[in-house]
């Protein structure tokens, strides 16, 4: 019982200091592989968020799989399953619950094959 109120503390501390996220903040990009693989975007700091969306450039990527995990220790599979074109992202896809700290976000991907440079891939948040 000591060690649940404790963890409940601890989280109510955690999220009360723990800064709203702007507009759009930029989470993080990874340079996405030329066939299919999973990727991390580790994402720092304390800030809040209740939508993600993806962006591409350079390449066009189809998204599969994509995992958000939350500081608390929860997760989320988003329903992105979709080719972003180089140049586009999804659309704010909204994440369950109030706001929250993201940890990182998990994503398996396929690139579409093209000569030219890798994908870049961005994460954002808001």
């Amino acid at each position: 019982m000591k060690k649940t109120i404790k963890a409940l503390a601890l989280i109510a501390i955690a999220a009360s200091a723990a800064l709203p996220a702007s507009a759009n903040t930029f989470l993080g990009a990874r340079v996405a592989a030329d066939t299919s693989d999973v990727d991390v975007i580790a994402v720092p700091g304390a800030q809040l968020f209740s939508e993600v969306r993806f962006c591409v450039v350079n390449r066009a990527v189809h998204f599969g799989d994509v995992d958000v995990r939350f500081a608390i220790g929860t997760s989320q599979d988003l329903p992105v399953r979709r080719i972003v074109a180089p140049g586009q992202c999804t659309n704010w896809l909204n994440l369950r619950g109030p706001a929250r700290n993201i940890d990182e976000i998990r994503f398996r991907y396929q690139t579409i094959v093209n000569a030219g440079p890798q994908a870049l891939v961005t994460a954002h948040g808001r």
